[in-house]
């Protein structure tokens, strides 16, 4: 049902959101650092089976860039005599009663996992898990015992912990839409619905003490102003009981459980940063809207925003619709890289895929050549990787020629000064740019590497008109620092033909940490814009701070060929 608002009503509806949110400057994130995030795959074609989880360890690709996968055990379950082909996230009703001895045998095969390249597993389970009559004692009963199964089976095996698709499928009873014919108010339901998802939450903490909890979608679903305002729309809905259990789980979750917000369907449709910019702001703005004030604090804490995409819509086809991010390019694949950049850039910690028609594993999961991943979308994995780890991807494919001139610093004629503030500094193709006030310092060739001595804000600066349009580039530099009251500073910047620098397309690198000899590395991986007028490329190796010492080398710049730069969208059959 659409609801139609006037300006005003819209405006007082903004206003009574502004008075009881409070912006989450509190966030306390875990795993922030970009070698802690995680890409995790969902889908269709993946490791589900006994057979698939005793294959060989070596028919688990190493160097697969996906890091988890989301399990849907699918297994013969014995019962009364008969066999029942049992899915965890989808079975079949009546529900069955799990114990641990149904998991007797993928306990070991489930642990072989954990010694491939896929080490952040979890298990999926679903809504249909859950019954519609929240006042039923014995049908509460079953959903405990099997999510305890469960949450002891992903502790047991080592896995991150459980995935609950929450969504309201057909064939999930719709547990979370309330039904006024069992005989109770909403109001009545929306408690007992809290008080179940308190009992729930305690008993996987009981079996998983701390466990991560990973949703598709979770309180995202609170995505505007009126949402966030008049919670209460949401009562009539097929989903209408889910805050009272989100509240329930907040009542009770223990410190060190986390509980990810996988962003499922603004995820799906983000093709451009501007897509992630929004989804993930509104995330920020509205998350916690529908969170008893009281557990708001708690709810930034232990909450992380998790980041979807979509595979299949990667994949060129016939009969196209706003689902297909492949529409919006001509190169899917290279797309394809810079969105999983982007994931893993806006995720706290989790990056997850959906795929259905395609398989990273082909020689696990049984499948037909066309339903290789890289055969549907053609380098994909290397893609991924691509996207994953940038730096050391890019390496991979950069040519041998570097654009830098004298990239160790080697004493001799100065370059060209580009501007004002800089100046001739006898080391060759380099000057010495100095901020105007600062204290000056000055610069000298010493065995390979550049010495900066006294330089409080400066660098070295040299200008190359050596690259192509449309073509990406890595641009690299080593620094050591002296004296501790320093810090070394890369960057670029583009200059139009007329010398003009073009400052908004400037970018900086940080430096890693140091390596057993003291030694820091930085790296910028860009593509230059095809719809600027860049004439030129400054790059600038500088330090700032106290006035102490740095020694910088090993500066350099050289074109990257990915392999699937210059492909073009193609249905493949």
């Amino acid at each position: 049902m659409k609801l139609t608002l006037s300006l005003c009503a819209l405006m007082c509806a903004a206003l009574l959101f502004g008075e009881t949110v409070e912006y989450p400057n509190y966030r306390k994130v875990i795993g922030t650092s970009p070698n802690e995030k995680k890409i995790i795959y969902f889908g269709w074609m993946q490791p589900n089976t006994l057979a698939a989880f005793n294959s060989a360890l070596e028919n688990f690709p190493k160097d697969c860039p996906i890091d988890g996968i989301g399990i849907r055990p699918s297994f013969p379950l014995k019962r009364d005599g008969k066999i029942i082909n049992y899915r965890i996230s989808h079975p079949e009703r009546p529900l069955q009663k799990l114990t641990h001895e149904d998991f007797a045998e993928w306990i070991p095969a489930m642990k072989r996992l954990q010694q491939t390249s896929l080490k952040h597993n979890f298990i999926l389970t679903a809504s249909i898990l859950f019954n519609a009559d929240w006042f039923d004692d014995e049908a509460w009963a079953l959903t405990m015992n099997n999510f305890s199964t469960m949450a002891w089976l992903a502790k047991e095996t080592g896995f991150e912990g459980l995935c609950l698709d929450i969504e309201p499928y057909s064939f999930s009873g719709l547990p979370f839409m309330y039904r006024s014919e069992l005989g109770h108010t909403f109001e009545e339901t929306a408690i007992q619905v809290r008080k179940r998802a308190r009992e729930w939450t305690l008993e996987l903490n009981r079996q998983f003490p701390g466990l991560t909890l990973f949703t598709f979608f979770w309180t995202s679903q609170c995505n505007s102003a009126i949402k966030a305002a008049a919670p209460e729309m949401q009562n009539a809905s097929q989903t209408g009981l889910q805050i009272a259990f989100f509240n329930g789980v907040y009542d009770v979750a223990p410190e060190n459980m986390k509980i990810v917000d996988g962003n499922e369907g603004a995820g799906y449709h983000a093709w451009q940063v501007s897509d992630y910019d929004s989804f993930v702001a509104k995330f920020l703005r509205y998350g916690d809207a529908w969170i008893a004030p009281e557990h708001r604090a708690k709810f930034w804490r232990q909450t992380q925003v998790g980041v979807a995409l979509y595979l299949d819509s990667y994949v060129p086809r016939e009969g196209a619709t706003t689902w297909n991010i492949f529409t919006k390019t001509d190169n899917p694949t290279k797309l394809l890289q810079t969105n999983i950049r982007r994931c893993l850039d806006y995720a706290d910690e989790y990056v997850w895929i959906w795929a259905e028609r395609g398989t990273f594993w082909p020689k696990v999961v049984k499948a037909k050549p066309n339903e290789d991943w890289n055969y549907r979308l053609p380098y994909a994995l290397e893609a991924i990787a691509a996207g994953k780890n940038p730096i050391q991807e890019a390496m991979k494919y950069a040519d041998k020629r570097n654009i830098v001139n004298n990239g160790t610093f080697e004493a001799g004629d100065s370059g060209p000064s580009g501007g004002p503030e800089q100046y001739a500094c006898g080391i060759r193709g380099w000057s010495l740019y100095q901020m105007k006030g600062a204290p000056k310092g000055k610069v000298v060739s010493e065995n390979g590497c550049g010495r900066m001595t006294g330089i409080t804000s400066g660098c070295m600066t040299q200008l190359t008109r050596d690259f192509v349009k449309g073509k990406t580039y890595i641009m690299t530099v080593k620094a050591k620092k002296i004296s501790e009251n320093v810090m070394p500073t890369f960057s670029f910047f583009y200059r139009n033909a007329k010398g003009q620098g073009l400052w908004s397309l400037t970018q900086h690198g940080s430096f890693g940490a140091p390596d057993a000899d003291g030694w820091m590395t930085s790296a910028i991986l860009f593509t230059v814009p095809t719809d600027e007028d860049a004439a030129s490329i400054t790059i600038n190796v500088g330090c700032a701070g106290g006035g102490g010492d740095i020694l910088v080398t090993d500066a350099s710049m050289y074109q990257v060929n990915f392999p699937w730069e210059n492909l073009k969208a193609e249905i493949r059959k």
